[in-house]
């Protein structure tokens, strides 16, 4: 909870946004700047990331990026996220929040009957207003994650409520500590958790009869639909602040769609908008041992995206982002550098869906980052190097307009949740 707390700090930062209203008294607007640092989630972790940051680091208008190794003593998921204990004696808001959302069918709020999943189920985002003592001019949208699929193949092996809204609940209850729930230092906050059904990282809006793959992609769809939702009938308007991002995949879609999202009215234009992004940063690398197959390589399955949804507008941004190969406008590190629109990047240098995409190995409850006997030691080394090394040159941490939020842990997509049994959102 400290960590999420201290990034989502900086990010209000960023935003000009009001600290002691989003944090209660105790959490000071002190630092000026934006920062990058690893974060250390083991014994320590109980002081909270703000120790490990700094004053002087949190101050600086570039990002300080210092090595420090997870503790192999802290409590951890099997698939390797760090379970970072929230601090009992933290001070928070006197601001009084629901810790369940409502839920909203997109198709009939808003009359589109093509903003489905992809079994043809309507949309769903997750909606609760700001508290009576909140902040009603404030608004955090987020994106579900939950990886995607390219092909008809990867789309087959999908099943449930990754591709079907029908058994979602008619109210959804947060973990109180995670980025939506009612002890969120943006808890004050309008917030919407749009569901992801429709396997495309929010990047499609193309039917099954119209795809050679045969599948209903509309995730794009789902997202402008409940952006017009909220324009329309909940009030977000000029002068309002909008926290927009997402996790895993969702920050894939949130990264694509945030400099477009006011050019193409899909957000007013006098909105203050600002990004948060959770675990967007992928690397255009070989595979493990240089396996080949599209599954174990990202920049594959991104060329596949484009290709088989036909989504080059949307992805691009309508051409805001003009790279020589438009697939690229989807993949991390060639889109977050371009990025105009302020933002809080998270990304972990191990992270560990990177490498159980690239196949390198089993992971076990105790590991934090691969180990010198390790098979895979050096591939992930490396990977995780070059992403230490090109997370410090993003032009806009250089320019202090952006932030960066990076550990050596073996973490991935932790903004929902504070415990590691879900954070693979």
């Amino acid at each position: 909870m400290q960590w999420l707390r201290t990034a989502l700090r900086l990010a209000l930062l960023l935003g000009g946004q009001d600290l002691p209203h989003a944090f209660g008294q105790g959490w000071g607007a002190e630092c000026s700047g934006v920062v990058s640092d690893l974060l250390d989630c083991g014994a320590g972790a109980g002081a909270g990331p703000a120790d490990a940051l700094g004053l002087l680091q949190m101050q600086q208008h570039r990002g300080v990026v210092e090595d420090k190794p997870c503790d192999k003593g802290a409590t951890r998921d099997p698939r390797g996220e760090a379970g970072c204990p929230s601090n009992p004696t933290e001070k928070v808001s006197v601001v009084e929040a629901s810790n369940t959302m409502e839920k909203v069918n997109v198709v009939e709020a808003t009359n589109d009957s093509d903003a489905t999943c992809n079994d043809g189920s309507p949309g769903v985002y997750y909606w609760s207003p700001a508290p009576r003592d909140g902040q009603p001019h404030s608004w955090l949208v987020f994106l579900q994650g939950g990886g995607w699929c390219w092909d008809a193949a990867s789309c087959a092996s999908r099943v449930g409520d990754l591709v079907s809204s029908a058994q979602y609940p008619s109210l959804q209850v947060n973990d109180m500590y995670g980025i939506l729930g009612s002890l969120s230092p943006v808890r004050g906050f309008n917030r919407v958790y749009i569901r992801h059904c429709s396997s495309d990282a929010w990047m499609g809006d193309i039917g099954a009869k119209a795809t050679s793959a045969g599948v209903n992609w509309r995730g794009a769809r789902i997202l402008r639909a409940t952006l017009r939702h909220l324009v329309e009938a909940r009030g977000l308007a000029d002068g309002d602040f909008l926290l927009f991002g997402g996790a895993s995949a969702g920050a894939w879609g949130a990264m694509v769609h945030l400099d477009a999202l006011q050019p193409q009215g899909l957000v007013p234009a006098g909105v203050k908008l600002l990004g948060f992004l959770d675990s967007p940063y992928w690397l255009d690398t070989p595979a493990f041992q240089d396996l080949t197959q599209v599954e174990h390589r990202l920049p594959e399955q991104t060329k596949q995206v484009v290709l088989n949804m036909q989504n080059e507008a949307i992805v691009s941004g309508g051409g805001l982002c003009e790279l020589d190969d438009v697939w690229k406008c989807a993949f991390g590190q060639y889109r977050l550098p371009m990025l105009k629109t302020p933002c809080m990047l998270f990304a972990s240098q191990y992270d560990w869906f990177r490498l159980i995409i690239a196949q390198v190995a089993s992971v076990t409850p105790s590991d934090c980052f691969p180990e010198p006997q390790c098979s895979y030691h050096d591939y992930a080394d490396s990977g995780a190097n070059a992403t230490r090394q090109k997370l410090l040159v993003l032009p806009q941490v250089i320019a202090g307009t952006s932030g960066v939020y990076s550990s050596t842990c073996y973490d991935h997509a932790f903004g929902r949740s504070s415990t590691c049994s879900e954070c693979w959102v």
